[in-house]
This record gives structure tokens, sequence and C-alpha cells, in this order.
């Protein structure tokens, strides 16, 4: 049972009150807000008696509970309690280069819906101003769509939003791209590392329609290399065809429908934050000799985000020296 609409004292609903539920109809209670502590972080609600709805229901449950006036505690769906915890209220002001923001180890989940679509987004800070970010698209009844994941400083976390905004929702291939030579940014030799306007070239003509083969060849690059990079830039999804398990298939199998819920019953941690920790412990045990395979079981995650994260950690060993090309 969660926690997944309430009412505020001035009669507007929040949260998801017309989300899917598994009840003929959903419980009903009330939730006083304590008000906000001397010296402490106000929240949007603090203070006010809420009327809220709990039920069964397909929303991802937060670690977090709350009490009733009843006495009865239910946990509450991330989008609900990141509008009732202080702790998720976005900062008064944007922070920069020369004021960053201030270092948190907590992380903050959003789920947006529409029409036909559910919108995850999780952001895992890890400190020193950086930030992971996970967004994960799914159709309403949970199969997945497409997933991107990055890291970057929270600084730029609003530019790129705006930058996200304005991109045109056109299909690729409907605008031409700047007008580069080729021969500018085309590697001359085997190895050649990747460049500011290689990085340009290769966006600008995947999203005006070049297809990975054409570019292997604008660039005097490997289709494969051409691949891995588009996913390592969050253009393309992950290249599941290249993945060490399934390098000897005569043909890549057409990518199966799955949910969240499905996939982290072979792999427990599908799609959770790394931590610091987690990252630590993965490179020893990639420099002791533990095998991809090994690897993906003893972290509960599949071989494609093991070999993203040795990559990303220059881990050092079998299994990384294994991957260590993919993104060459």
């Amino acid at each position: 049972m969660l926690i997944y609409a309430f009412r505020d004292a001035h009669g507007a609903w929040h949260g998801d009150p017309h989300a899917e539920i598994y009840e003929t109809q959903p419980g009903r209670g009330a939730l006083t807000l304590p008000p906000t502590p001397p010296g402490g972080t106000p929240g949007l609600f603090d203070g006010q008696r809420l009327d809220v709805l709990y039920a069964a229901c397909d929303l991802e449950a937060s670690q977090d509970s709350y009490r009733l006036d009843d006495g009865g505690a239910f946990l509450a769906t991330w989008h609900v309690h990141e509008l009732l915890s202080p702790a998720y209220l976005p900062p008064h002001t944007e922070p920069t280069r020369a004021s960053p923001a201030p270092q948190r180890t907590s992380s903050v989940k959003l789920e947006l819906r529409s029409e036909d679509r559910r919108y995850g987004l999780s952001a895992d800070f890890l400190g020193e101003g950086r930030m992971e970010l996970t967004v994960i698209v799914c159709t309403l009844d949970g199969i997945v769509q497409g997933e991107l994941t990055g890291e970057l400083d929270a600084c730029d976390l609003g530019e790129i939003g705006r930058l996200i905004a304005s991109v045109p929702a056109t299909a690729p291939g409907r605008s031409g791209a700047p007008d580069i030579p080729a021969s500018t940014v085309k590697a001359t030799r085997h190895g050649d590392a990747w460049t500011a306007e290689t990085h340009d070239y290769l966006k600008d003509h995947y999203q005006a329609g070049k297809t990975p083969q054409e570019l292997a060849q604008d660039l005097g690059r490997s289709e494969k290399s051409i691949r891995w990079k588009l996913h390592s830039l969050g253009l393309a999804p992950f290249p599941a065809d290249l993945a060490p398990s399934q390098r000897t298939s005569p043909q890549p199998k057409a990518p199966k429908a799955y949910t969240v819920e499905e996939k982290r019953q072979t792999h427990p941690n599908a799609y959770k934050p790394w931590t610091p920790d987690d990252e630590q412990q993965l490179g020893e045990r990639c420099a002791q000799g533990a095998s991809l395979e090994d690897l993906a079981q003893e972290f509960g995650r599949d071989l494609g985000a093991i070999a993203t994260r040795l990559l990303r950690i220059n881990a050092e060993g079998p299994a990384a020296d294994e991957v260590a090309g993919f993104g060459a």
C-alpha cells in the first residue's frame, strides 16, 4: 500500500491522483505535517493537514513511510515523498562554478506520466559537485522503451535541461548537419584519440540520419567503435550484440520487451545507482582476476552494466581488458 496522492489545505491535489490502482476504492486518511523547526529548511506543506489517498499500485515506492493521524503508517511513492520532504526542495538559486552545490550523498527520484508513457529520473549525488543521472522511459504497463545514464557536474544541470528542451521534436534525418568536411576529423591511424571536433561531427551527422556504417567510413573507424561511442554520448541504446557474451552470435537478436521488475528477478541491482563503495569493490575484484560473468553475478547487474562501469572507473584486470576496446 502506497500513499500516491494528497490534497493540500487549499484543496489542490498533488502526486498522482489518477494513478491506476489495484483496489476498488483507495484508502483515505489525514496526515498532519509538523511546522518547520527553527533554523530548518521549510517544506512546501509544513504545518498543513493533508487528505491522502493510499492503495496498492505500480508506482515506485520511496524508502520513507508516513504515519497518518489515525496511527496507520504507509510508504509513499517517490513523487509524493519528494513533495513532502524538505530535502527534495529545489534550491533558491542555481549553483555556479564559482559557488558549486553543497556536497550531498542522497538520491532523488522523480516520475512523470503522459497518455502512454512513464518517465522516471533518479539523481545520485556523488559528492564534490558531481551527480549521476539515470532516465528510464516505460510504457504505462512497465515495458522499458529507453534508458539513459550519465555523470555530470551539478552546476551544469540547468543548462543541460534548457538544451534538451530546445531540441526540435522531429525524427532524425529531417534537418541537415553542418557542412564539416570529414577529412578534417578522419582518423589517420588505428587508435587515434577522439577530439571535440570528431564528437561534434559524429553527433551532428548521426542526428541528421547517417548510419553507423556511413559514419565509420567518414571517420576512418570501425563500425563497432562508432556504435560504442554513440552509446557513450547518450545518442544510441546500449549495443547489446557487441557485449562479450554475444560476440560470436551470427545475428543479433531483437531486443526483448521487459519491465524493470522482470529484469530485477535475474539482476537484483538493475538500474540502481552505483555507490563509491560499489565502484571500489568492483575495481578490486576486477584486479583480483574476476571474470565479467563473475562480476555480473556478484554485483547483481547484467554484463553491459558491468562493462560500462569498468570503462568508467578505468579498472585494471582481465575483465577490464576484455571490454577496453569497445569505446576506442
